[in-house]
């Protein structure tokens, strides 16, 4: 029910809470009645007002009645009308408070059963919403599942399948055992790596990878690995041309787990290296403001659709033109970048004109400036307690 003006903190229907809409309570400053307490009507509306008016208008016309006929008044007539208006009036004093009662009773009841109602439809709303979201869940785990199978059936089936095939030409005697054995270990490598990645995208689904940040050369990282790309046999097959374009300011160190930034920069290098045919690839550097550096990594590729951006990140999620070019890639080295990236305080972006027209992948990183290991960054992350979903292809 709603508050009293003059007093805030006692309700309507308390002891001593005065109706503002009542000139005679309001001026009074407290219930005329006990039964003014439970009403809210303006003072022209009161019950015992309408009992009061009508009942001076019926003494003033009997009185004026006998005084016509009989010429005069007498005691014996005003004692029984006034003996009448007294007990008529205890009757409906009594009535109207019953009558007040009951209105805000019924008031009360009404505002509660409004309430029940709204908590009803408050919980069958959340009710609603929570079987939404577990049909939603269950929908990702068919997904899950659906990914999680063709990714199985190809990444591991295939090389699997590769490895028999020598296997048994081996037997037969029909292929040079040292080739068979390279072409076996490839298999086995490419198993590792998909085994790998499924276990790092197992690690950071829903959560940021532990972390050991450190003082870090960049340029360190990539001056190492750029040799190694170019020997790649696809980076020969292709004369790919593979440099570093140098900066004109000194490019600083960077504060970041050492060992999984490694593993970001090849994995961006191998996808510039797979996905171009032709051209070349280049690392840069760009100082944003004076806390982060930006490292890209430039091809002359195949170009990503501005639909297959959208996706770009998300496990197992592949373009067209990747899937036709590198059919080996489990996609997920872009979402495990991604989260490397974010574990260490960075953000990775990509920028393509389109399809045939290249890309640039960039990532920003804590430029160093005295940092240390915090407490937080000491602990092991302690990966909740949930089932990784795959993302939708």
């Amino acid at each position: 029910m709603a508050k009293c003006e003059q007093t805030p903190i006692k309700k309507v229907g308390n002891t001593g809470c005065v109706n503002k809409n009542c000139w005679l309570a309001k001026t009074l400053n407290y219930p005329p009645y006990d039964r003014c307490q439970y009403c809210e009507s303006k003072f022209h509306h009161c019950l015992f007002l309408h009992y009061q008016v009508i009942s001076l208008v019926l003494i003033t016309f009997f009185l004026v009645l006998f005084f016509l006929v009989e010429g005069r008044i007498s005691e014996l007539v005003i004692g029984c009308i006034f003996t009448l208006v007294i007990i008529y009036g205890y009757f409906i004093n009594k009535s109207t408070e019953k009558i007040v009662k009951a209105n805000f009773s019924q008031k009360e009841a009404k505002m509660a059963l409004e309430e029940l109602t709204e908590k009803l439809e408050e919980r069958v709303d959340k009710q609603t919403e929570d079987i939404r979201q577990k049909s939603r869940y269950l929908q990702e785990l068919l997904d899950m599942k659906t990914d999680f199978l063709r990714v199985v059936n190809h990444q591991l089936n295939t090389p699997l399948a590769v490895m028999k095939g020598y296997f048994s030409m081996m037997e037969e005697g029909s292929y040079p055992i040292d080739k068979a054995t390279v072409a076996i270990k490839g298999g086995l490598e490419r198993i590792s790596s998909t085994v790998s990645d499924f276990w790092n995208a197992y690690e950071l689904e829903g959560e940021r990878m532990k972390m050991e940040p450190q003082k870090t050369g960049i340029a360190e990282i990539v001056e190492q690995l750029i040799p190694e790309k170019r020997k790649l046999q696809l980076a020969q097959e292709r004369k790919l041309k593979i440099e570093i374009k140098k900066p004109n300011f000194k490019i600083p160190l960077i504060w970041c787990d050492y060992k999984k930034i490694a593993h970001v920069v090849s994995n961006l290098l191998d996808n510039a290296v797979y996905y171009t045919r032709q051209g070349s690839v280049i690392v840069s550097y760009e100082l944003v403001g004076k806390n982060y550096l930006k490292i890209n990594i430039n091809d002359t590729g195949s170009g990503i659709s501005e639909q297959g951006k959208k996706k770009l990140f998300q496990k197992f999620s592949r373009g067209q033109n990747a899937t036709n070019l590198r059919p080996d890639g489990s996609g997920l080295g872009l979402f495990i970048a991604k989260k490397i990236v974010e574990g260490n305080n960075g953000e990775i972006t990509c920028f393509s004109q389109g399809i045939d027209k290249g890309s640039t992948f960039s990532f920003t990183m804590p430029i160093y400036k005295n940092q240390k290991v915090s407490p937080t960054e000491e602990k092991t992350v302690t990966r909740e307690k949930k089932i990784v979903i795959f993302g939708k292809k």
